[in-house]
């Protein structure tokens, strides 16, 4: 079994895993289902990702011991061939930036000025969206610029996969 990554919830120990090896007849025991809540890692290293997809962009790193906020279990229908098709949507991890367009904000007061801006893994629209601002929210610039592109705290509402 190729583990993805593994998280302690309470007392039960969740693993995100898919059976690789084709030759093992033996029917893997489905993981139970993550609960929303706080969470601890499990595995030495678990790449968060902007998608719940292996080709998406890794947006950090977790380490054994990092406690992370389980939003949501995601089933995927059809998963690509080798991939997992169980992930955990999780609250963006502290110390992870995100990046927003400078066309779209009043950089006076520091908001939004557009209906809904995208929040990306990246500087960007080929990154992940990892959240969305509304009009009139604020946002916390990190002095990080990149073409029309600024880097910000992430919101509240900033996801990603594991």
């Amino acid at each position: 079994m190729k583990t993805m990554g593994s998280l302690l919830l309470g007392l039960a120990v969740i693993s995100l895993t898919r059976v690789q090896a084709a030759t093992d007849s033996r029917q893997p025991t489905p993981p139970a289902a993550l609960r929303p809540g706080p969470a601890v890692v499990e595995a030495n290293a678990v790449n968060v990702r902007g998608q719940p997809r292996l080709q998406s962009e890794r947006v950090a790193l977790l380490h054994k011991g990092d406690r992370v906020q389980v939003l949501e279990e995601i089933v995927l229908e059809k998963p690509a061939q080798g991939e997992p098709d169980r992930w955990a949507r999780i609250a963006l991890p502290l110390g992870v930036k995100v990046w927003i367009h400078s066309l779209f904000i009043d950089p006076t007061n520091k908001t939004v000025r557009s209906t809904r801006l995208n929040v990306r893994a990246g500087p960007g629209e080929n990154y992940s969206v990892l959240g969305l601002l509304e009009r009139g929210d604020t946002f916390v610039e990190t002095g990080v610029m990149q073409g029309d592109w600024i880097q910000i705290e992430p919101p509240t509402n900033a996801y990603a996969f594991v």
